[in-house]
């Protein structure tokens, strides 16, 4: 008896503090101003920070990284392979894309590589969603880890 009152309670208190939590958020973006927020693309994606003058090496570390650090094996295992290869190889303008891409949630942008659920058209569009597909449809179903980080100089 003890133990399923124990998990009722916790399970009640852990509903309290994401209620919490979600006040806390809601609060924070009503007061925040949307001068430094900026939509990346009309209709895709998660409001991102816009980073003004950043050089292309800077955009590319950051995307290695944000590519590597998903939160779901899967995806990070399909975007750090790609970025691996593809990387160094892609225009600021690709690059840009990359970033609007990397804005939508992990299991959307998996299932759009992998042609699990269809991409929306402006998804579609990106070159680089194209070689992301490409990629997602060689890499067949072999075993895959996260590739080595390179040194930066």
């Amino acid at each position: 008896m003890y133990c399923i009152l124990r998990q009722r309670l916790l399970f009640r208190l852990t509903q309290l503090q994401a209620g919490v939590a979600q006040q806390r958020v809601s609060r924070y973006l009503s007061t925040k101003g949307n001068d430094d927020i900026s939509s990346s693309e009309e209709g895709i994606g998660l409001q991102r920070k816009v980073r003004m003058g950043e050089d292309i090496q800077t955009m590319r570390r950051r995307l290695q990284y944000q590519m590597r650090k998903r939160g779901i094996l899967e995806t990070d295992l399909l975007l750090s392979t790609f970025a691996s290869e593809h990387l160094t190889a892609l225009s600021r303008e690709e690059l840009v894309d990359l970033d609007t891409l990397l804005s939508n949630i992990d299991w959307d942008i998996f299932y759009w590589a992998t042609n699990k659920t269809p991409a929306p058209e402006e998804v579609q569009k990106m070159s680089v969603f194209q070689k992301l597909q490409q990629h997602a449809t060689r890499r067949g179903m072999g075993i895959t880890r996260m590739p080595d980080l390179e040194e930066t100089k």
